[in-house]
């Protein structure tokens, strides 16, 4: 059994607003409840194929708290690591893809493959090289020296990958860069989504994606090289525990209650339940939808449904 939600968007044709329809994946604590607390990790990644590995990861973390367990730094590290990898993954894949295709561009199949293949076993450096190659045209760390609006759209105009061309397109077009709802829950201290561009744009979500893309790389080294302090749980109170972990999506988190080492109660709060659920960051998004021509509203939908979660499973209906 897979816990998967389901989001469907319904675009109006005429007057009117978007409708959004989620359907939450399956309550963990419905299965986990009374099973021991050390299955819990491995039951999790059964559970949620998306975003897999930062599912376990958060898991580990949340039980071993609860448990009163120190993992040694080098096994702390290994696993972010291999979070790590996993969010390189994700964000080349939808860029090479996803972005390709809303350009109309033919899917860029051979930078997919390469991504995927350094995102396995690929060193820091590797992995930096393959995001230069690929997506960014400049080495992560001179594309993070890109502090403000201008210097984005200079880099996006030169058109020199799918992601610069992407950028160029929303942000070229009509209430893209106009702030609508809340920073991106990440990566808000880099001057570029802190000063550079209006707070809570579909641009800004966007440039988050890159910044937390390009980050990566230089995380990676200082964890490998013990220069990092990797991911921790937390135990708010005697046999709970609670975890956060950074993922493609966004922030990743788990809580739990252990009784006698069986698990008592759980509780997963994906990126995709915050920004979707009633109230969420998507509602207030979607409201630029229904304001743009008819004509671009799918693809406008398509883009903010990108940027609040590239990952899950959906679908746009015009209606």
């Amino acid at each position: 059994m897979t816990a998967r939600g389901a989001i469907r968007l319904v675009v109006p044709s005429g007057a009117g607003d978007c409708i959004l329809h989620y359907t939450p994946p399956l309550d963990a604590a419905l299965v986990l409840r009374n099973a021991p607390a050390h299955h819990a990790p491995a039951m999790v990644r059964r559970l949620y194929a998306i975003c897999a590995d930062a599912q376990e990861h958060a898991a580990l973390l949340a039980v071993e708290a609860a448990l009163g367990i120190e993992a040694a730094p080098e096994e702390l590290a290994r696993r972010e690591i291999a979070t790590a990898r996993e969010a390189v993954r994700e964000h080349g894949l939808r860029i090479s893809l996803d972005w390709a295709r809303m350009l109309g561009e033919p899917a860029d199949h051979a930078a997919a493959r390469d991504v995927l293949r350094v995102s396995q076993d690929g060193s820091p450096e590797q992995i930096d090289a393959a995001i230069e190659r690929h997506v960014t045209g400049l080495a992560p760390r001179d594309w993070l020296g890109l502090a403000t609006g201008l210097e984005l759209r200079d880099w996006a105009a030169a058109g020199a990958s799918v992601a610069a061309r992407f950028i160029a397109r929303v942000g070229s077009s009509p209430d893209m860069g106009a702030g609508i709802g809340a920073l991106p829950e990440r990566n808000g201290d880099h001057p570029l989504l802190a000063t550079g561009l209006p707070g809570g744009s579909l641009l800004s979500r966007h440039a988050a994606r890159l910044v937390g893309l390009c980050r990566l790389p230089a995380r990676m080294a200082a964890l490998a090289a013990g220069q990092a302090e990797p991911a921790r749980g937390t135990s708010p109170a005697p046999g709970t525990g609670q975890a956060m972990v950074d993922c493609a999506r966004g922030s990743l988190k788990h809580h739990l209650r252990v009784v006698d080492s069986r698990i008592a109660a759980y509780r997963i709060v994906s990126p995709t339940d915050r920004a979707f659920s009633a109230g969420g960051e998507a509602e207030r998004q979607f409201r630029r939808v229904a304001n743009v021509p008819a004509t671009m509203r799918p693809q406008v939908a398509e883009w903010t449904m990108q940027a609040l979660d590239p990952c899950v499973d959906y679908a746009i209906e015009v209606a």
